[in-house]
C-alpha cells in the first residue's frame, strides 16, 4: 500500500504541471501542437487499452485499424493542416476495413469485433479526442479546457473525499459499488462553486453569463460523473478493476480521462452553439 501511495504521490507531482503546460501552450507554440499531439498520445495508448476488455466476451479486434483511423482524425484536427476527412467518411471507412478483415480472419466474433473498433472510435476519437477542438476554439479555448479539466478534477476529489467520509447509500452498486449519492452530490457541487468563483474572478472575460457557468458545471460535475460510471460498466463486464496499470497508482489512461469522454465533447457542443466568441 505504501509504494502504491508513494507512485500515486509521484504521479501527480509530475503529471499535473505537465499537463497544465501543455494546455497552457495549447497548439500554437512555436508552431507545433502540443496539445494535439499529447490528445493523440492519449487516444493511442487508451485504445491499447480497449482490447483487454473484451477478452472475457472473446473479442480480438484489430487495435492497428482504430489506430490508423484515430490518427487521420487527429492530423486533421491540427491547425494549418488544410486537408481534412469528413467524420462520416472516417466511421464508413473504418467499418468498410474492419468488416474487410474479419470476412478473411475466420474469427468466432466478427459483429463484435466490429463493434468494439466503430465504438472505440467514437469514443475515444470524436467524444474525448474533441479536447483538441474545444482548446483551439477562438478566444476562450484556453480558459475553457483549463477550467473543464480543474473542475473534472476538483469533481472526482469532493466526490471521493467526501462520499468516503460521509456517503453511505450507493448510487449505482452493480456499475460501481463505491460510488455514493453523497460523493455524487458533494462532486457536483465542488464543481459548480469552483466555476463560479473563478467567473467572478474574470476568467471567462465576460462572454460566459451566469447560466452558462452552471450549465458547465452540470456538464463537468454531472455528465463528468456519467462518464465515469460508463467506463466502470465497461470494466465490470471485463471483470477488471483498472483499465491497465501504466500510471502507477492511477490505473490506466481511460481510468483517468474517462470523465473527459462525456464532458468534453459535451462542452464543445455548448461553446461552438451557445457562446458568442472569436
Amino acid at each position: 500500500m505504501t509504494n502504491n501511495n508513494s507512485s500515486r504521490t509521484l504521479v501527480n507531482l509530475l503529471g499535473i504541471p505537465s499537463l497544465l503546460a501543455i494546455i497552457y501552450l495549447g497548439d500554437s507554440y512555436s508552431n507545433i501542437p502540443i496539445f494535439s499531439i499529447f490528445i493523440s498520445i492519449v487516444l493511442l495508448l487508451g485504445a491499447l487499452e480497449v482490447a483487454p476488455l473484451t477478452n472475457s466476451k472473446n473479442g480480438e479486434p484489430v487495435i492497428s485499424v482504430l489506430l490508423l483511423f484515430l490518427a487521420l482524425l487527429q492530423i486533421g484536427r491540427i491547425p494549418g493542416i488544410n486537408w481534412e476527412i469528413p467524420i462520416h467518411i472516417l466511421i464508413i471507412g473504418l467499418t468498410f476495413t474492419a468488416m474487410a478483415l474479419e470476412i478473411f480472419r475466420k474469427k468466432e466474433t466478427p459483429l463484435l469485433n466490429i463493434s468494439i473498433l466503430v465504438f472505440s472510435f467514437v469514443w475515444l476519437g470524436l467524444m474525448l479526442g474533441s479536447l483538441s477542438e474545444l482548446r483551439n476554439l477562438p478566444d476562450i479555448g484556453f480558459k475553457v479546457t483549463l477550467a473543464i479539466f480543474l473542475s473534472v478534477w476538483i469533481c472526482d476529489t469532493g466526490a471521493f473525499f467526501f462520499g468516503k467520509k460521509f456517503g453511505k447509500k450507493k448510487i449505482l452498486p452493480n456499475v460501481s459499488p463505491n460510488k455514493t449519492w453523497v460523493g455524487t452530490i458533494a462532486g457536483f457541487f465542488f464543481s459548480l462553486v469552483f466555476l463560479l468563483i473563478i467567473n467572478r474572478d474574470g476568467l471567462f472575460l465576460d462572454i460566459f453569463s451566469t447560466i452558462d457557468v452552471i450549465v458547465l458545471a452540470i456538464i463537468t460535475g454531472i455528465f463528468g460523473q456519467f462518464g465515469d460510471w460508463a467506463e466502470s460498466l465497461l470494466k465490470r463486464e471485463a471483470g477488471v478493476k483498472d483499465s491497465s496499470n501504466i500510471l502507477a497508482g492511477h490505473g490506466g489512461i481511460l481510468d483517468r480521462f474517462d470523465s473527459l469522454t462525456f464532458a468534453a465533447p459535451l462542452a464543445l457542443i455548448y461553446c461552438t452553439y451557445f457562446i458568442k466568441a472569436g
